[in-house]
């Protein structure tokens, strides 16, 4: 059960009265859906357009309503007497109302800001009737001084004006009926019991209506077709293409007061309160059904689904999926996340390895080796590891082989000149060529003399010139400059040398 459109009604009591209509296997039925009483005077016109809803009433201010939310906007309040007739434009982008100030105002609909006030367009006499071109680009005004203004909607301004007086007589002040065909070619203007159709290609009148009792209401079935409202409570139905009368109806019981249509379907309220759904063609008409609202009805219009509420839904279905698509994301996420750790874990395996081969050479020492010693002993562990490709096809001795070198067997080196590296030095030593003249030096306790040519005593030693291929000492701040020893030393008789520290004499060649 999908409701088709909704009958809003406005009423002498202040009331606006909203009733749905709901087709369930061709039987239409009318239940009330809203009423409301935001006005503080009687309700003179009502108009929708798209979920815009508005209504203006006796108490000078304009009701404006959203039909998605059932909820009021607001109140416009730029009138300073009764507005008596509102309209939307075709796309609903404007509000365009008339007031008994003698001002028309345009209203742009979202924002509700006044975009042109016309302060006395009809002489400051009331305005009676507005309608807008289905185009959107023109509108039509009645007031008081009998003149139909023509007003350009694009530029703001008057187009032109046409005086009603010549043709209407004392009627051309009170015409508040204006409305346009649906294609735009004609428009109407009625009062009392006459109706005149204008043709917009000529700018006159292409037919003239007289009727035996007073018209209140007109409304365009379709481009050829017009149905009209009297005060005896009958509708009667006009051919425009065949200039005759087609239908006479008794509706109501009392005076007919609006009426609106939606395709086939007409809708029509009396002044009673009472409320009719007809089914029409062009020589017949069905009544569906009928509701009574206990009010005084002055005016009705008819407001149609919303599109917005469709597009509102799938919307939301469109957001209940995005959802979905985000946990497939996350769970992308947490699979790269493993594949890390799996990396990051043969990673740990591989300096894993590494480290045990390090470890297999630095076996447990007995207690009674000190720590500089043993840190000494897995230095030369490591740097054989290191060194594999070197050592290729060499023994390497195992932790109980290793010998710890006492320091008596590291002066015997360094006299024989074996230079002890230590990998832990933090800068690599550089091998250079260098050819050097020394003289071997002498003790402290040589024999004084001199002689004519500056040369040394017999106890003096001759000078050796050496060139050799050596490395650079190892370049250690911290370290004291090493002392060089004299290789060929003569000791004579008598020196108070300790016998720990006598050496050997070296022969000089």
């Amino acid at each position: 059960m999908t409701p088709n459109f909704e009958v809003i009604v406005g009423t002498y009591e202040q009331f606006l009265l909203g009733y749905k209509i709901d087709n369930v296997v061709n039987e239409y039925r009318m239940e009330q859906t809203f009423a409301t009483h935001s006005h503080l005077a009687s309700i003179r016109s009502v108009a929708c357009n798209k979920h815009y809803l508005a209504s203006g009433g006796a108490d000078e201010t304009i009701c404006l309503y959203d039909m998605r939310y059932r909820s009021e906007n607001g109140k416009l309040m730029h009138h300073n007497d009764s507005v008596n007739c509102v309209t939307f434009t075709p796309d609903a982008s404007h509000l365009l109302t008339g007031s008994s100030d003698g001002s028309i105002g345009v209203v742009r609909c979202g924002n509700w800001q006044v975009e042109k006030l016309w302060q006395k367009p009809h002489k400051g006499l009331p305005i009676e009737a507005l309608a807008v071109h289905p185009s959107g680009k023109m509108a039509l005004s009645t007031g008081g001084d009998g003149v139909l203004r023509t007003w350009n909607l694009v530029k703001g301004k008057l187009a032109y004006a046409t005086n009603l007086v010549p043709r209407w007589k004392a009627f051309a002040k009170n015409i508040n009926i204006l409305k346009w065909s649906p294609n735009g070619e004609k428009y109407l203007i009625a009062t009392n019991n006459k109706v005149d159709v204008y043709s917009v290609e000529t700018g006159g009148v292409d037919e003239e209506i007289q009727l035996d009792s007073k018209i209140i209401c007109v409304e365009f079935l379709n481009d050829g077709l017009i149905a009209m409202g009297f005060e005896d409570g009958k509708i009667g139905f006009y051919d425009l293409e065949e200039n005759s009368h087609t239908l006479n109806v008794s509706a109501h019981g009392a005076r007919l007061k609006c009426m609106q249509h939606y395709d086939d379907l007409l809708v029509t309220a009396s002044s009673s309160g009472e409320i009719k759904l007809w089914r029409f063609t062009t020589d017949s008409m069905t009544l569906l059904n009928r509701v009574t609202c206990n009010s005084r009805i002055v005016c009705l219009t008819l407001a149609h689904p919303c599109k917005d509420l469709k597009y509102k839904k799938e919307a939301v279905e469109v957001e209940e999926v995005v959802p979905v698509k985000s946990i497939n994301r996350l769970r992308m996420r947490q699979e790269v996340i493993i594949e890390d750790e799996e990396e990051e874990a043969s990673k740990v395996k591989r300096l894993k390895k590494s480290s045990v081969r390090v470890k297999d050479t630095n076996a447990e020492e007995d207690n009674v080796v000190s720590k500089k010693k043993r840190k000494r002993v897995n230095n030369f562990t490591v740097e054989n590891v290191e060194n594999e490709g070197e050592n290729h096809g060499k023994k390497r001795l195992s932790d109980d082989e290793v010998e710890i070198e006492s320091p008596v067997k590291k002066k015997k080196k360094k006299k024989k000149g074996v230079v002890n590296r230590d990998d832990s030095s933090p800068k690599k030593r550089k091998e250079s060529t260098w050819t050097e003249e020394k003289q071997a030096p002498v003790h402290k306790k040589m024999k004084k003399g001199k002689s004519s040519n500056n040369q040394m005593s017999e106890t003096e030693i001759p000078t050796i010139t050496t060139e050799k291929k050596r490395k650079t000492p190892p370049e250690n701040v911290n370290s004291a400059p090493k002392k060089k020893k004299a290789m060929n030393v003569t000791i004579e008789n008598g020196s108070n040398f300790s016998k720990k520290k006598k050496k050997k004499k070296i022969p000089v060649k």
